[in-house]
């Protein structure tokens, strides 16, 4: 593996590290804000967070390790709206 292929290898880890662990540290502040914040509008907004975090992760993993992922996701999205509805597969 060329010094050029393992520096890309190296920042993919990295990146997709960072977005993970922020992910997690997103998921923990929402769950401490829920159990010790009163406040509706705070829990909501932290939740929010937590979620858009987590979908920007999703989409950057995709991103980074190729599209197969992303049309993956595409079919298991459609496999389950289908089942949803009550489709087969020859319908769709």
């Amino acid at each position: 593996m060329s010094l050029l292929n393992k520096i890309r290898l190296q920042n993919k880890t990295r990146l997709l590290g960072a977005a993970w662990a922020l992910v997690a540290f997103s998921w923990l502040t929402m769950f401490i804000v829920i159990f010790i914040s009163e406040t509706k509008s705070i829990e909501i907004a932290v939740t929010t967070f937590a979620a858009v975090t987590t979908e920007a992760a999703i989409w950057c993993t995709a991103a980074v390790l190729g599209v197969s992922i992303a049309e993956g996701r595409k079919v298991a999205l459609r496999t389950i709206k289908n089942k949803l509805l009550g489709k087969s597969r020859q319908q769709s």
